[in-house]
This record gives structure tokens, sequence and C-alpha cells, in this order.
């Protein structure tokens, strides 16, 4: 069977903003259906930025089989007519013109499938799992098969999701991606290339304003199964650095501790790695652990340091918990980001200007911050919403929200762009980076890693990022 796995586009409308991440489930999919014999083809469309003509001349030029759309928080709110098109370009020879697939939790496919009637079906839970067993289904009935939603004339056909082993889970077919064009922050590329590995899915944490709420709940692969994707990736595409992709890494403190005890005996040798975490999973034995494995660098999503618009934004992380886990990482001779973010509900500016003071004392190596932004239907009490959906790559994307205490967006947007000039126009922060370049083993690498943090810091201050 030939499949076209379609990442959509973001927006139809200019200026196109290139996407940060590499579609990851995507690639993983498409391994799937490789190694079940399918042959695949995998278009994003979200960093092509072609015109809706363009989408569906090469989804109908492929001659495919069946077309997978891949939904993702990037493109919760696409046209449906681009779906409808690509599904009319090739209903001529498609049994089932369009079936939506990804990582979902049962009621938000249902809202997917709700927003997008063009989508005959969808695959969700575990999605390259489905996507297998969609195609091996088709053309026969696909009514039965778990963890899916079909679409027939009395209405959407529900099933649950079956067990699946998540061990099995294939290394992503990066062949298929054009990696170079992403947009991994410098602070996680000390020099080429990153490639994304999953040790697990899903995150305990309800924080209400983080798209992995919508997910099935939290997995975590064996040590084992991590280990040999690590080497077959290493081995494959020459990789030197990975991204530990995982929402929050060591939600098992005994999985990490073996993790870190395994990998330099047992992983490509000379291997770079970073991650994210929460300052409350992390003690300073694990984090030397992790800088004896290789990582160089933790990003702490801290988000605020007033425990008010934490318990409001149902982040459960005690700020007590933050200095300490930031001083530990540094003494391990980790590089440390701390992600601050902006408007979220029990905050306030002066709350915001607190936070900030509180994060530049603590002194990580780089800082992120963001204005919150959701989706229409996660808009809680006290909040409203103060701009289209919209985004840029490295931001999230969504309405923008602003709690009562804030005017509205204008103010939203230069507390971003005021946290970016405190903390990155520093004179001693600027010496402190420059400094560090005279003892670095690889100076050239890390000057091009320099001025390319240093203009993106800059664009952020300016309020132009993306751009």
């Amino acid at each position: 069977m030939r499949i076209h796995l379609l990442c959509p586009p973001a927006t139809l409308q200019a200026p196109h903003v290139a996407p940060r991440h590499a579609p990851h489930h995507a690639a993983i999919v498409a391994a799937a259906l490789r190694e079940a014999g399918h042959t695949v083809q995998l278009a994003d469309e979200h960093l092509l930025g072609r015109d809706l003509g363009q989408v569906v001349a090469a989804a109908r030029a492929f001659a495919p089989d069946l077309v997978l759309f891949v939904h993702s928080d990037y493109n919760r709110k696409l046209h449906d007519d681009v779906l409808r098109a690509v599904s009319q370009a090739v209903a001529d020879r498609v049994p089932a013109p369009l079936w939506g697939v990804a990582r979902l939790d049962r009621s938000h496919a249902l809202a997917a499938m709700e927003a997008l009637p063009a989508l005959d079906g969808f695959v969700y839970g575990e999605p390259e799992f489905g996507a297998v067993a969609l195609a091996a289904a088709l053309p026969g009935a696909v009514d039965a098969l778990p963890a899916t939603i079909l679409r027939c004339d009395e209405g959407l056909v529900v099933t649950d999701p079956g067990p699946v082993d998540f061990n099995a889970s294939p290394t992503p077919a990066w062949d298929l991606v054009d990696m170079e064009h992403y947009g991994f922050m410098p602070h996680q590329s000390p020099d080429g290339l990153v490639y994304p590995v999953l040790a697990s899915r899903g995150c305990p944490f309800p924080c209400f304003y983080c798209e992995v709420r919508l997910r099935p709940n939290y997995i975590a692969r064996s040590v084992d199964a991590v280990l040999a994707e690590l080497n077959e990736v290493a081995a494959r595409y020459d990789v030197g650095t990975v991204f530990l992709a995982d929402p929050t890494f060591a939600v098992k403190r005994e999985w990490a501790m073996e993790f870190c005890r395994r990998l330099p005996a047992e992983g490509p040798p000379g291997l770079r790695w970073s991650c994210m975490s929460r300052t409350d999973r992390v003690d300073a034995e694990l984090l030397q652990a992790m800088a004896d494995a290789g990582c160089f660098s933790v990003l702490f999503g801290v988000e605020s340091l007033n425990p008010a618009a934490l318990e409001a934004a149902s982040k459960a992380l005690d700020v007590t918990t933050v200095g300490p886990a930031v001083r530990a990482a540094k003494e391990a001779g980790l590089e440390v980001i701390v992600s601050l973010m902006i408007g979220l509900p029990g905050d306030s500016p002066e709350g915001v200007q607190r936070s900030l003071d509180q994060l530049i004392a603590m002194e990580p190596d780089f800082a992120q911050f963001f204005v919150v932004q959701v989706g229409a239907d996660d808009v809680p009490e006290g909040t409203r919403l103060v701009s289209d959906w919209e985004g840029g790559k490295h931001e999230f994307w969504g309405h923008m929200l602003a709690p009562e205490a804030f005017e509205g967006r204008d103010q939203l947007e230069a507390l971003r762009r005021l946290a970016f000039r405190r903390f990155y126009l520093r004179p001693g922060y600027v010496r402190s980076r420059l400094g560090r370049l005279a003892g670095a083993r690889d100076r050239r690498a890390q000057v091009r890693r320099l001025a390319k943090g240093g203009l993106i810091a800059v664009k952020m201050a300016a309020g132009r990022a993306g751009r």
C-alpha cells in the first residue's frame, strides 16, 4: 500500500513560520508502516510552506492508497478546506480517502473529528500501532479496529484502545525528514544537528496550558529499548547529540538512574544529550549522574515563582525546589535553562517582575519567556483571550491569554520583551558568556552557537521572534 503522511500547514496565510520541531510522531508512524511493508511519503507542509494547490498536487502525484493526516498542536486550527481539497484530489483512488492520526486521548480525538468533518476516521492512542492495523485492514471493514473513530451515516463509531507494547515502537524514519531545517534553540545544540528521542510519552502533571495533557497517560519505554534506539540513530545518521524529548525526564527516578548508569558503557561513544525536567523531580545525585552520562543541558519548566500562579495553573510545583535544583545542576556541570510564562491565571505584572528578579538571582545559563497561549476551550475563570490563533518559530501556538490583573496583549508582550532585555542584556551576563568561550574546547562551534543565540535573544527582546 502507498501511504501519504500529511503534516498539514499551520496556516495558509503569509508570513510563513517554520516549525521548531521535526515531526517526531509522524516519523515514528512512517517507520512502523514501512516495517509492515508499505511505501510511505512524509510531507511536512508546516515546514515546506506550500500553498493549497501545491499541497494537493503533492498528495495526488504520489498516487496514494491511503492518506493519513497527522494532527498536531501547531495546526489545531487548520482550515478544513485543506483536508477537503486533499480528499477530493485523491478520492478516485483511495478507498477511505482521509484518516487522522495522532497521539490523543479519546475525548480530544473525538473533538478533532467534530472540528474536521473532512476526516473519514481517526486513529488515536499510540498512533504507530493503530496506523499499521488500519493499513492492514483496508479496504475491508475497519469498524472493529481498536483505538479508532469511524465516521458513518449513523454518526461516529468509537472503539477503545487495546494493549500495545511501547518497547516495540520503531526508531523514527528520519531519512524521510529534512532535519537541517528545524529550529532547535542554540542552548540545545552544542554543534551540528540534534535528533530527538522519546524515552517516555505523556506527563502525569496536569498543567492547564500544556498540550501534553491532551494525550494518553504517561508511559515509559524500557532502558534497553531506549539504548537500542540511541545506538541505531547514532549509527544510521552519524548523530553525536540527541534531545530526550520526554515532556518530563525523571518522572521515575529509578529509571533515570539506571539509564544514566548504563548509557556510558552501552550507548553510543561520546553521545551528548539534553532534556527537560521539573525541579521537584531531580536532586544533586541524579543531576551528577546525568552529567557523568553525557548530559550537557537541562531545561526546567518552572513557569513562575509566584505560588498563587502555579496553583491556579495546576502546576503543582513547590517553588522552594527551584533554587536548589538550579544550583545543584550547575555544580554538576550542566547548563541550566529555566522557562517562565507571562500571563498565568493568578499572576500579575508585579508578580512577573518578582519572578524575574528571583530568576536572575539564581543565575541560570539561559532563560525562556513565553506569553501563555491556549485553545479557545481552555480559558480559566478570571482570564480572557486577547488575540486570534497565532504563533511563531520559537513560541507556542494559540490565543494569547490575559488574566484580570493584566491590561491586555500589549502589556503581556511588553513584559516579555522586558524579561528578555533584563536577563540577556545584563553586562555581567554578556561578559560571563564571552568568558566561557576562552575555555571552550570547540571554540568555533561555541562562537556560532553564541552568535545564533544572541541574535534570537535580541529579536525576542525587540518583539520580533520568529520573523
